[in-house]
């Protein structure tokens, strides 16, 4: 097969609309961020903690072992936290925005930053452990996950069921 340059066009917009319409492309639903404008407007102004994705494009295999992880806690903190990402470095090695790199020092991929009130809260560098994450949300959020709460609930009914009289 032979890509042209419509090809590629073609490609990319279909892409884009993957991205408004999912919020991600391939399967990654992340709302990515832009440019340092972007990024002043949605994390560093946001009323919400902030959990970003600094990654490398192009099939990065350590990068894509975080989207699950990443995937699995927007759904369990929604509305409480904003999840987005941010492409760091492109396929080919090239930085997309080295104000933004040195300002973060993004070295390693994937490197995921929790802002708080537009300040780095807490730093995860290949970290794929999802209780990670979520002490440290439960931490900036008012109590803990929809799923922690849930599992506490039907962990005392059954208790309380098992209790003699």
């Amino acid at each position: 097969m032979t890509l042209n340059r419509e090809g590629c066009v073609g490609v990319l917009a279909a892409c884009a609309a993957l991205v408004v319409v999912a919020g991600g492309c391939g399967g990654y639903s992340l709302m990515p961020i832009g440019d340092r404008a972007d990024f002043q407007q949605q994390v560093l102004r946001s009323s919400r903690p902030v959990l970003v994705d600094f990654y490398k494009g192009g099939g990065c295999p350590t990068c894509e072992m975080v989207y699950p992880v990443l995937e699995q806690l927007q759904d369990e903190y929604r509305g409480r936290v904003f999840f987005t990402k941010f492409e760091a470095m492109t396929p080919f090695f090239q930085v997309t925005s080295q104000t933004l790199s040195e300002r973060y020092d993004i070295k390693y991929f994937p490197t995921v930053v929790l802002f708080v009130d537009g300040l780095e809260r807490k730093r995860f560098v290949l970290d794929y452990n999802i209780d990670d994450y979520r002490k440290a949300l439960d931490g900036v959020t008012r109590g803990p996950t929809i799923r922690k709460a849930a599992i506490g609930a039907v962990g005392s009914a059954s208790a309380s069921a098992t209790r003699p009289l």
